[in-house]
């Protein structure tokens, strides 16, 4: 049993398929199944059934693809520990949310590596409602993203401070004023920007706290697409004030609440046994340039 073969029954654990997990890892069906059934052997259990959604992980299945997880991603840090310690190379993985690109734009992420040559950084955006977590269970280094909760071995730096604002076209009843309470809102149909799938916006929690479920319309990903919505139809957009300062939209009026409700960016970097130099240097760089 080595970890190509644990990356291998991951893969078929998760694609529920020898043909699909196949296909992926660059390798034939009959080379996949070979090696899982040489774990079957090593492990003298089955590890999956036929059911009628694919491969089915066994009880033995279940466990191994637990403990197959910690164990590639034990490993893929003690490669990057010796990494550091031999000083063959310096590389990071950072990733970056949308909202948080618009308040740390990707022209000051790319100054470190002008100023660092010697440390390649790969760069990645994502959605604001992609699952982060998971890329720090494998090969993230460093993230910029709004709030921190749930991810796990990692040290957090408020980077950008922020709250929700109420974005409106001005020709709507709110556009008067320039700052209203939570209550002002509870009968007013509102679209908003969608958060990490089995989270809850916290601008939700906090109607909720007022004794009222907001009238929401929408929740979509794409803030421009709010926008729109926003000046077509004369709906309210639930939305962050750093992430209205860098659009400036001019068609639409900006209110702020009188209940705070932080939306904050964070540098968030995934704890080593040895710390990277590249990663500190990363670390404090952003940290004086944001």
């Amino acid at each position: 049993m080595n970890t190509e073969s644990l990356q291998y029954f991951i893969k078929v654990y998760e694609k529920k398929s020898i043909s699909s997990a196949a296909k992926d890892l660059f390798i034939t069906p009959q080379g996949l199944s070979k090696t899982i059934k040489q774990l079957e052997t090593d492990l003298q259990v089955e590890l999956f059934c036929r059911g009628t959604r694919g491969m089915e992980a066994t009880e033995y299945g279940e466990l191994l693809y637990a403990r197959a997880k910690h164990i590639c991603y034990l490993m893929d840090d003690i490669k990057k520990e010796i990494s550091i310690m031999s000083r063959e190379k310096s590389t990071i993985s950072v990733v970056v949310t949308y909202s948080a690109s618009t308040a740390v734009p990707t022209k000051l992420l790319f100054g470190f590596s002008k100023l660092y040559p010697n440390v390649q950084m790969k760069l990645r955006e994502f959605p604001d409602e992609y699952p982060i977590y998971k890329l720090f269970e494998e090969e993230a280094d460093a993230g910029l993203i709004m709030g921190h909760e749930g991810i796990e071995n990692c040290e957090y730096d408020l980077v950008v401070s922020g709250e929700v604002v109420i974005a409106v076209p001005k020709n709507h009843p709110l556009s008067v004023k320039d700052e209203i309470s939570v209550m002002d809102l509870e009968n007013v149909p509102l679209v908003i920007k969608s958060v990490e799938e089995g989270k809850e916006h916290s601008f939700i929690d906090k109607c909720l706290e007022f004794g009222f479920t907001p009238h929401i319309e929408q929740e979509l990903g794409n803030i421009t697409t709010l926008h729109k919505l926003c000046e077509a139809d004369g709906l309210a957009v639930v939305s962050v004030d750093f992430v209205e300062e860098a659009i400036n939209n001019q068609k639409l009026k900006i209110i702020r609440l009188k209940e705070k409700i932080p939306q904050n960016i964070y540098l968030i970097t995934r704890k080593r046994f040895i710390q990277s130099k590249a990663l500190a240097l990363f670390r404090r760089y952003i940290k004086e340039n944001s």
